[in-house]
């Protein structure tokens, strides 16, 4: 490489580094954590989901709410509620609506105790050489292990977010045959290790040395070397922050799709590795090189509070198999003389980052393994019977933090897997502090939120206001919910209703329309809320399709519904 192109390859990542530094410099809208946590008039519930088997894996069944004792940082907690459960395969299946103008977030035909696996591909952070080994073995697994009639979905993550490639209230068969036309991405955000180009010395253009002072040029290449690999280290850290915040924000809206539906759900995470690691003591994310990623913790931390409170049993599967390491292939460009010993470092704290993860939720990891069909098998079966325990949050512990969880039970020769912990923070108690990024991620995803059941519809259409535009009218309900009032603080209700249209190319027509209600509920207003709530508004919009996202959040529990639906406007 000439020290020319480098140096023009050099004023680029500069310029990317002075995005970057616009991007993440904008200030955090979490409020720093006090000394003390400040929580609101309501309680807050811990449920956990617990699987209790004998030393073959079969389920222990028949055990009472006094065979079990939770502990939270070592002091036991008092069991509010108790349930054993019990799952069979059923297909799940969206409302058949007989107005074509109308949309739902729910599915129809719901069981009380209702299963789901989720599949998520992970191409974001997969090399694309393990990207084939990823797609052969989920092949193998739905082709001749799953049931017909278990609801099982598949969704993407790549550069542009998280994709559906296949729902789950669709054949499993279909989703055999959009899984072969899964495209594999060949560009990966986070480099390999020794993938920085070093820069040699060089003549002159024409070949001689001229008169040019040797040690001039040794000092000023030499400079110039440094230069470079430290832009090209700030770049990667930048890359690797992008994929941290993409990878989070998908866990998120994953989260945010299921929270609606009661349950353990098994989430298997396919991927090469995550692009962080984590502290076991603290659970905290580990610095990333030269950088702390201090501003991404509270996006991390509410990360796991979405997946706690959507009962999620995470299954990270690294999709590499069977791993060695040894002398570096050709398509590694300067190795340097450790690249063995830091590839294997690298492996084993990729191992420990999948455990850690699988453990704060229940889950298993599954690496260093030829065989993947084993992980996704488990994963579905994990979910088939457990107990679901439960207990209320301690308020007069307001220390913020990493919370311990242990489960045991009172019964010889049993293996017990629950969570082992949860995030509690400012977000955790008030909700009102995740609001704008809550609301950002239901206008953003393409998965519909579930926290809370609604439907939309189109009503009239009219002349706009501005010439050539149209006015349609629509109607959000909000389906009969007690939780969302607060008695205890005088009949409370807070909901942000938020309507945004896009383009065909996903370009969004306008700011988003958003209306905060904000009331004490008087006792007449209380008893109609056994019919749900209503609101109505409209869009203005010149001829074209659009795709219009609806979006409720409850701004006292953090719970949110959402819904697309298509619009064309002649």
């Amino acid at each position: 490489m000439s020290i020319q192109s480098s140096f023009s390859r050099y004023l680029a990542v500069i310029a990317i580094l002075i995005f970057a530094n616009t991007i993440f410099a904008t200030p955090n809208n979490k409020d720093k954590e006090d000394s003390e946590l400040k929580f609101t008039a309501r309680t807050e519930l811990v449920l956990i989901p617990t699987l209790v088997t004998d030393k073959s894996g079969n389920h222990i069944s028949g055990l009472k709410k006094e065979d079990f004792t939770v502990l939270e940082n070592g002091a036991e907690q008092k069991v509010a509620t108790f349930e054993e459960i019990t799952t069979d395969p059923q297909r799940w299946s969206r409302p058949r609506n007989p107005n074509p103008n109308e949309f739902s977030n729910m599915v129809a035909g719901q069981p009380a105790n209702r299963r789901v696996t989720l599949i998520v591909l992970d191409l974001l952070n997969t090399a694309f050489v393990d990207q084939a080994y990823a797609r052969k073995d989920l092949l193998k697994y739905l082709t001749q292990s799953v049931d017909q009639r278990e609801p099982t979905a598949l969704y993407t993550l790549t550069r542009s977010g998280i994709h559906i490639i296949h729902d789950f209230t669709t054949d499993p068969r279909v989703l055999v045959a959009a899984l072969h036309k899964v495209k594999g991405d060949a560009a990966q955000f986070v480099d390999n290790e020794g993938t920085v180009e070093a820069i040699t010395g060089s003549a002159s253009p024409d070949g001689s040395a001229g008169l040019v002072d040797a040690g001039a040029v040794a000092t000023e290449a030499q400079q110039m070397q440094a230069m470079l690999e430290d832009a090209e280290l700030n770049f990667q850290s930048f890359q690797q922050r992008l994929a941290i915040t993409y990878t989070l924000q998908a866990m998120q809206q994953v989260a945010q799709a299921l929270a609606g539906f009661p349950g353990r759900k098994s989430l298997i995470w396919a991927s090469g590795g995550f692009p962080f690691n984590v502290s076991d003591n603290t659970m905290q994310l580990a610095p990333a090189g030269r950088d702390t990623l201090s501003d991404v913790l509270p996006m991390y931390e509410r990360t796991w509070d979405l997946l706690n409170n959507a009962q999620i049993a995470l299954y990270p599967v690294d999709v590499k198999g069977l791993q060695v390491v040894g002398t570096p292939t050709a398509s590694v460009r300067n190795p340097g003389r450790n690249y063995g010993r830091n590839m294997s470092n690298r492996d084993l704290d990729t191992r420990a980052t999948l455990q850690t993860f699988a453990a704060m939720t229940g889950g298993r990891a599954y690496y260093n393994s030829n065989d993947l069909v084993k992980g996704f098998q488990n994963a579905v079966s994990d979910s088939a019977e457990y107990y679901m325990l439960g207990y209320y949050l301690d308020r007069s512990n307001t220390k913020p933090g990493w919370r311990k969880l242990a489960v045991k039970v009172k019964r010889e020769h049993v293996e017990v897997r629950a969570r082992n912990g949860f995030f509690v923070t400012n977000t955790t108690v008030d909700p009102e502090n995740s609001r704008n990024n809550d609301i950002s991620s239901a206008l953003q995803s393409p998965l519909d939120f579930t926290s809370l059941a609604l439907s939309a519809r189109w009503d009239k259409v009219e002349a706009g206001k501005e010439p050539g535009k149209k006015r349609v009218h629509y109607a959000m309900h909000l389906a009969p919910d007690p939780a969302l009032i607060d008695r205890g603080d005088n009949n409370h209700l807070v909901l942000d209703f938020v309507v945004m249209a896009k383009t065909a190319e996903g370009k969004s027509v306008d700011q988003p329309s958003d209306q905060k209600y904000d009331a004490h509920l008087t006792p007449e207003k209380l008893s109609t809320m056994s019919q749900g709530i209503d609101y109505k508004g409209a869009l203005e919009l010149a001829p074209g399709e659009y795709s219009v996202r609806f979006v409720i959040r409850d701004d006292l529990s953090g719970r949110v519904g959402s819904v697309a639906a298509p619009l064309k406007v002649e």
